[in-house]
C-alpha cells in the first residue's frame, strides 16, 4: 500500500475521534449552570449521535465537578467526567440535550432524543 493511503486513514480515523469531544472541558460558568440544571436529576441519560451508539440510561448518584490544571472544568456524574453535548436530562416528559439547552454550539445532535 502507498503512504498516502495510510495517511488519508489516520486522517479519518482521528476526525471521528475529535468529532466526538464537544463539550467536554468547560469553563467554569458552564460547568457550574449544567450542576444547577441537574441537581435534582435522578437519572441522566448518554447519548452520542455522531458515535452511532445506543442511549444509556445513567442512574445519578453523585454530580460534581472537577477542575483540571489548566485552569478548566469536567461536569462529573458517579465519579466519570462527561461531555455535556452527549448527555440528556428529563423534563417535561422527554430527554433533553444539556449543551444545548445552556446554550452551548453543538454540531450533529438533536435538542430532543425518545426513547421507545
Amino acid at each position: 500500500m502507498n503512504k498516502n493511503f495510510y495517511t488519508i486513514i489516520l486522517l479519518l480515523f482521528f476526525s471521528f475521534n475529535v468529532s466526538a469531544e464537544q463539550w467536554e472541558w468547560l469553563l467554569e460558568r458552564e460547568v457550574q449552570a449544567a450542576v444547577k440544571l441537574t441537581s435534582n436529576a435522578k437519572n441522566i441519560m448518554k447519548y452520542c449521535k455522531p458515535c452511532q451508539g445506543k442511549p444509556i440510561e445513567l442512574e445519578v448518584k453523585q454530580i460534581n465537578t472537577l477542575k483540571m490544571r489548566d485552569g478548566s472544568y469536567r461536569f462529573v456524574v458517579n465519579g466519570v467526567p462527561q461531555d455535556l453535548a452527549y448527555l440528556y436530562y428529563f423534563t417535561e416528559g422527554r430527554w433533553k440535550n444539556i449543551a444545548i439547552t445552556l446554550g452551548l454550539k453543538t454540531h450533529g445532535l438533536d435538542e430532543f432524543i425518545k426513547i421507545n
